[in-house]
């Protein structure tokens, strides 16, 4: 089969390797019929060496696809089924899961990286490929409803394991209510995410910030009141101008990085909540701000999102229509094109948001 795998810092390539093999009796292989290309892939890839990365490993985290084979301990998916991964695979049995914080999972861990492979044992790898095999089947795959099966539902269903997914969770961690005011930092696929997501709640005002004038574009039909590219226009005087100064009630930052967090704190109003979603602070030391916090009683969540927790209730609303995560795709291509992808998607100003590959 074809699948992508990291050469060297910051390359990747497209390589034949043989097909995957069930080697637990709760694994299934999937046949991929759409892989998305994370940000946090590029990040991955760019800092290979740091990450423990190596020459060959197959990248992605976020996949679709069709029950090819099920492990006779499988017992909510068959043959044929339309599935849709949680970016981590988890047992779904622990202490965190069963407390709807799969995201702490005790043999969990996150396809396509090496972060706690060893959870699933042997040839836990990326869905940037042709078939992946998939540990715990029975509570890393859902079966996608009627109305979202066949390939061209494929790029509306994909978001709602991780990218959109996230956005959510920033939303729900953002304690947004009905006629407030929240700000999302970032015009990345989560950041956009975000902006649907936060419509979900109700407040009368959502504010994006970024610095892409086309993302920006888009950002006001998918549900953004209002917009500022930070490049051009002072971020924080944008929103204390429209709340007659005192600032947000919500901030949902998905950079995550030095600059992020101090904007997403002095765009703030007293009493407000930050949720912050980017892993920017992994790359940059950043200072925790808990004396400005503590004095105005901000509260600032932090976290990785919780997939399963979250995808039995957002199925529903993308098949009726009320979200459409489809739009935070720019660029569709062939599996054997990655490497073009990696470069769009690197290439900010091409115009390229987050490119999908199909095998």
């Amino acid at each position: 089969m074809k699948a992508v795998v990291y050469k060297e810092r910051a390359q990747i390539e497209v390589v034949d390797i043989p097909k995957p093999q069930l080697l637990k009796d709760d694994d299934v292989i999937v046949r991929i019929t759409l892989a998305g290309v994370c940000g946090a892939d590029l990040e991955f890839t760019q800092n290979g060496p740091e990450m423990g990365l190596y020459k060959g490993m197959r990248i992605g985290h976020e996949f679709v696809g069709v029950v090819d084979q099920v492990g006779k301990d499988i017992h909510s998916l068959k043959v044929g089924d339309r599935v849709i991964a949680s970016a981590m695979f988890i047992d779904g049995d622990c202490y965190y899961c069963k407390r709807d914080l799969p995201s702490a999972c005790d043999h969990g861990g996150l396809f396509g990286t090496p972060l706690f492979a060893e959870h699933g044992g042997d040839d836990i790898q990326g869905g940037q490929a042709e078939f992946i095999r998939v540990p715990y089947g029975n509570s890393t795959l859902f079966k996608l409803p009627e109305g979202l099966t066949g390939d061209e539902y494929d790029t509306k269903v994909l978001p709602l394991g991780d990218n959109f997914a996230t956005g959510y969770h920033g939303a729900l961690n953002a304690n947004i209510k009905t006629g407030e005011t929240v700000v999302v930092i970032g015009d990345g696929a989560v950041g956009l995410s975000a902006v649907m997501a936060a419509t979900l709640f109700g407040p009368s005002t959502i504010i994006l910030v970024g610095r892409h004038d086309s993302r920006l574009e888009l950002a006001k039909t998918i549900g953004a009141t209002h917009v500022v590219n930070s490049k051009n226009e002072d971020p924080v005087a944008f929103v204390k101008s429209l709340t007659e100064g005192r600032g947000a009630n919500s901030v949902i930052d998905s950079v995550g990085n030095k600059t992020a967090i101090a904007q997403g704190m002095e765009m703030t109003q007293a009493g407000a909540s930050i949720s912050v979603l980017g892993f920017g602070h992994l790359y940059e030391p950043v200072e925790q701000p808990y004396s400005s916090a503590l004095f105005r009683n901000i509260t600032i969540h932090t976290g990785v999102v919780n997939v399963a927790a979250y995808m039995k209730k957002l199925l529903p609303i993308v098949e009726r229509g009320v979200i459409d995560p489809s739009k935070i795709f720019t660029d569709i291509l062939p599996l054997s094109e990655a490497e073009k992808g990696y470069d769009l998607m690197r290439d900010r100003s091409s115009g390229t948001l987050k490119v999908a590959l199909r095998p």
